[in-house]
């Protein structure tokens, strides 16, 4: 399993955002689909397991 690049990662967040703006937008007026539910549900556990990869290959210099 390889650990995403960093553009590859930035994308997703950006496509996470966009999509939690929409969801916050819509859930007080009960306009959330279960099918938007869904694609949030993915999109963050997607997000998830990239951040978590990404977190294998860096190197945390101990004296920042």
């Amino acid at each position: 399993m390889t650990a995403p690049d960093d553009a590859t990662l930035a994308v997703l967040i950006r496509q996470t955002q966009w999509l939690l703006d929409d969801v916050a937008h819509d859930l007080p007026a009960e306009r959330v689909t279960p099918e938007k539910g869904e694609e949030l549900a993915r999109i963050l556990e997607d997000l998830a397991a990239l951040v978590r990869r990404r977190t294998w290959r860096v190197v945390i210099d101990s004296e920042m």
